[in-house]
């Protein structure tokens, strides 16, 4: 599929809007403050950014696996080369940072395995620490978003088909299911999962803020279905010259930049914390920033490659 630099831009929008709320949750500024509907869309811009990998990724899915007549076990096989491979490169850089940050900051060495040796060699192998209460996992939080996509991965045969025949019945089907999810989770958490009183006085307290513990609206997959179906409804109702109409220069800048997006999300969050510590040795926020923007784009340039590499030695580089 020719590479689309509305789609590239879109992608390279949407890691900004990650880095920015990082960044401004990690300085108190107001770029880091969430928004939107109490326990039903409370996100900070970051969420934004999550939104749009989501749409794109569907619109991506759509554009590529509809022409494809390949196996369910092979269809999921390739999502997993297109996902896994750089996220399991990006553990040891991840678990780096985890080190460096509480030695650097903190002057102690952090636990090497906080959850327990086998809670976090799978939860971290498989990326699905959500699904256990923990989030992200405790070296690099922003992991969390390997189950969702996968999860939406697994499904997106099955939508494809449904929306092939009752595209908009589909669309507002997900829609309402999303909506729903969003509601439950917002309102008691993940369901058939006992509470005791306590969870549920720190379910409350979370409640006022605007999302409960763990932040169940993020990863539950049914929370997130009519957004990753929305693109794949845009990318079956719409011409695909659509995607190909924007033309903007530089592209061939766009194209890489979009390509490091990925590795930018898996490596960013664990290093954040050199921002604080040249802060601390009184360098200008500003220029803080900056050196740590390139660093991340150097390591994520570093990851997309040996990524490449490993995908010469199984399926091709699928769209996501």
């Amino acid at each position: 599929m020719n590479r689309s630099h509305l789609l590239d831009s879109l992608r390279i929008l949407a890691i900004v809007l990650v880095f920015v709320a990082h960044l401004g949750q990690l300085l108190g500024h107001t770029s880091g403050d969430f928004f939107g509907w109490k326990n039903l869309y409370f996100v900070s811009l970051g969420g934004v950014g999550v939104t749009l990998f989501l749409l794109l990724s569907g619109i991506l899915a759509g554009l590529s696996d509809t022409s494809r007549r390949v196996s369910y076990p092979t269809y999921l096989l390739r999502k997993v080369m297109r996902i896994y491979p750089a996220y399991w490169l990006s553990i040891p850089l991840a678990m780096l940072g985890y080190l460096l940050a509480a030695v650097l900051l903190e002057g102690d060495a952090p636990a090497p395995f906080p959850n327990g040796l086998i809670t976090d060699l799978i939860g971290s192998f498989t990326g699905f620490y959500a699904w256990m209460g923990l989030w992200g996992g405790p070296y690099n939080p922003p992991s969390w978003f390997i189950s969702l996509i996968m999860s939406l991965y697994t499904l997106s045969p099955f939508f494809l088909w449904s929306m092939k025949r009752w595209p908009h019945r589909t669309l507002a089907a997900l829609l309402g299911i999303s909506l729903g999810a969003r509601y439950y989770v917002g309102q008691w958490g993940i369901p058939f999962v006992e509470q005791s009183l306590i969870d549920q006085m720190e379910g409350w307290l979370y409640r006022q803020y605007g999302f409960m513990p763990g932040r169940p609206g993020d990863w539950f997959p049914p929370c997130r279905f009519f957004e990753f179906g929305l693109g794949l409804y845009l990318a079956r109702v719409l011409p695909n010259s659509t995607w190909f109409r924007l033309k903007l220069p530089a592209g061939n800048a766009i194209r890489v930049l979009s390509d490091l997006s990925f590795p930018l999300f898996l490596i960013h969050y664990p290093f954040l914390f050199l921002v604080s510590l040249m802060t601390a040795l009184a360098l200008p926020v500003g220029l803080a920033i900056t050196i740590y923007v390139a660093l991340m784009v150097a390591l994520a340039s570093r990851l997309n490659r040996l990524d490449t590499w490993v995908q010469r030695f199984g399926f091709p580089h699928p769209a996501t």
